[in-house]
C-alpha cells in the first residue's frame, strides 16, 4: 500500500523546506517568484579582469517555470564565459549533499554554476581551483534537471574550513548573441546522487573483458591485469621500427604477392601507390585538459591543436588522433599495422620510468567528427558538444566507443605498438574512422611529438601492409 504523501512549505528567511513524509526536506535557494528574487542578482564584474564580457540582462520569466509561475531569464550578448551572481546564498551548503536545478536552453549548450565562500579565491591556480565549488552541465535542447554533488572526499570546494558562504553564481560557455535560457527551483538535498552504472569495455583482439565507470579505470584494471608479463623494453630508433617492419613486409610478399606497404606520417611521400609522388597529408592531432575540478572550466575550454608536441598521459589529459587511411584499397586484407610515437621529452620522471617499471597505453576510438583546431573538453567542433566533458560517455551514442582497439607497454623513446586490429576495425566498413584517444595508466608520463614537429621522422606514423582483393 503506498503511503500518501503530505508537504509543508515552511519560509524561513530566502530558504523554503519542503518537508515530506518519506525523504529528507530539499531546501530551495531560489525560485524567482518575487522582484526581490531578481533584484538580488547582477552581472559579475571583476577588476582585474583581461576581457570584459558583455552584460547579461537578468529579468522575470513567464515562461519555463518548473516551480511557481515565474523562472530566471537569462538574455546573453555573446562573450566567453558571461556570468551573473548574488550574494543571498544560505549556509545550507555546509551540509547539503546534492545540489538540482531545472535549465531550458534553445540548443545544446554548456552553462555552469559556483558556490563560494569566504577564503575561496579566483583563478587557474590548484588551490584556487579547489577552493570553490563549480558544477559545469552539458545541456540538451529543452527541459534540463542538473544534479550534482557537493560534498568532496578531499574536502575541495564547499567546506567549512573556508568559512561562511558568500556568494552564487550562473554562467554559460560562448553564448550566442541573444541567446536566453531560463533557470528555475535552485535547491539542495540531504540524499546522495546513486553510483554511476558500470560499463564493460572490450579489449579487442581477446577475450578480455574490462568493468568500471570510465576508461580509465579500465585501462588501470587493465594494466594490473597483464603487469606480470611486463618485461623490460630495448631501446630503438624510428629508423630500427621502420627497418624491422619493412623485413616484415619483406616475408609477408611471400605469401601476399601483391601487398602493398604504407608508411602514414604527415610529410611522407609513396604512401599511396597510385599517386607516388603525392606529400601524405592525412593526420589530424589536438590535445584538451579535461582534468578536474569543474572549476577548471577556462583551461578546459582551451584548444591546443597546432603544438608541436603535446602531453600524453592520463585519460583526462592525452590527445585525439586521426589517420586518413583513405590510400589503402576498399576491401584490401589489413596483414599488419603498427601505430609509431616518438617521446619529446628526454628525461624520464623518477617514478614514471617506462625502463624500470610496468606501464599500460590503450587506444579508444572516438564517435564524433570533431576538428582539430576547434575540438576542447567542451566541445568536438564549435558549439558541437561532447555529452559529458572530454567525452566521457560511453552510454547509448556515446562519444567514444567503450572498446580498446590496441594496447601495450611504453617503450621509451620511441613507441611502436601492434595496431592491425585498429586499422582493420576502421577498413571494415562498419566503423567510421574518426580517430582516437592514445592514454596510459599514469604508471608513464610522455610528451609525444605532433604533426607539426618540425622534423618529419619525429611524427606520428602508422605502418601498414595489406593485400588488395
Amino acid at each position: 500500500m503506498h503511503k500518501a504523501l503530505s508537504l509543508l512549505a515552511l519560509f524561513v528567511g530566502s530558504t523554503v523546506w519542503l518537508v515530506g513524509a518519506d525523504k529528507p526536506a530539499d531546501k530551495t535557494q531560489f525560485d524567482f517568484e518575487t522582484a526581490d528574487d531578481i533584484k538580488a542578482w547582477t552581472n559579475l564584474e571583476l577588476p582585474n579582469a583581461k576581457i570584459k564580457e558583455p552584460t547579461v540582462k537578468i529579468e522575470f520569466g513567464s515562461e519555463n517555470a518548473t516551480s511557481g509561475k515565474h523562472s530566471l531569464k537569462l538574455t546573453f550578448a555573446g562573450g566567453q564565459w558571461p556570468t551573473v551572481t548574488t550574494t543571498q546564498v544560505t549556509e545550507d551548503w555546509l551540509t547539503a549533499q546534492t545540489f538540482h536545478a531545472d535549465v531550458t536552453a534553445s540548443r545544446p549548450c554548456v552553462i555552469g554554476f559556483t558556490a563560494l565562500l569566504e577564503k575561496s579565491q579566483r583563478g587557474g591556480e590548484w588551490e584556487a581551483l579547489t577552493s570553490r565549488w563549480t558544477k559545469t552541465a552539458f545541456l540538451k535542447k529543452g527541459s534540463n534537471h542538473i544534479t550534482a554533488s557537493i560534498p568532496d572526499s578531499n574536502q575541495y570546494g564547499v567546506h567549512a574550513k573556508r568559512g561562511k558562504m558568500q556568494r552564487f553564481e550562473i554562467f554559460m560557455y560562448a553564448p550566442h548573441d541573444g541567446e536566453v535560457v531560463y533557470v528555475d527551483n535552485i535547491r539542495l538535498s540531504a540524499e546522495k546522487l546513486p553510483q554511476p552504472q558500470k560499463t564493460e569495455f572490450k579489449l579487442i583482439g581477446t577475450d578480455i573483458t574490462l568493468s568500471g565507470n570510465s576508461s580509465a579505470n579500465a585501462v588501470q584494471e587493465l594494466g594490473k591485469k597483464l603487469k606480470d608479463g611486463w618485461a623490460k623494453p630495448e631501446p630503438k630508433t624510428v629508423a630500427d621500427v621502420e627497418a624491422a617492419f619493412a623485413a616484415k613486409f619483406a616475408d609477408l610478399k611471400k605469401k601476399h604477392p601483391n601487398a602493398g606497404m604504407a608508411i602514414l606520417r604527415d610529410g611522407e611521400k609513396g604512401t599511396d601507390p597510385k599517386k607516388p609522388d603525392a606529400v601524405y597529408a592525412g593526420w589530424k592531432d589536438a590535445y584538451w585538459n579535461s582534468h578536474g575540478p569543474d572549476s577548471n572550466y577556462a583551461d578546459r575550454a582551451g584548444n591546443q591543436g597546432k603544438n608541436a608536441s603535446q602531453e600524453i598521459f592520463m585519460r583526462h589529459r592525452s590527445p585525439l588522433m586521426q589517420v586518413d587511411l583513405s590510400s589503402i584499397p576498399v576491401g584490401s586484407e589489413v596483414l599488419a599495422a603498427q601505430l609509431l610515437v616518438v617521446r619529446a621529452n628526454d628525461k624520464y620522471l623518477d617514478d614514471r620510468n617506462p625502463e624500470k617499471y610496468p606501464t599500460m597505453w590503450v587506444v579508444e576510438p572516438c564517435n564524433r567528427a570533431w576538428e582539430e583546431y576547434e575540438v576542447n573538453a567542451f566541445q568536438y567542433a564549435k558549439d558541437k558538444f561532447w555529452k559529458e566533458i572530454g567525452g566521457m560517455s560511453w552510454g547509448e551514442d556515446p562519444d567514444f566507443s567503450p572498446v580498446f582497439l590496441a594496447h601495450g607497454a611504453g617503450q621509451g623513446k620511441v613507441n611502436a605498438w601492434e595496431f592491425t586490429d585498429a586499422v582493420r576495425y576502421w577498413t571494415d566498413g562498419k566503423h567510421a574512422n574518426y580517430g582516437f584517444m592514445l592514454h596510459g595508466t599514469g604508471a608513464d608520463y610522455m610528451t609525444g611529438h605532433t604533426r607539426e614537429a618540425t622534423d618529419i621522422k619525429n611524427r606520428p606514423a602508422v605502418l601498414v601492409i595489406y593485400a588488395p582483393k
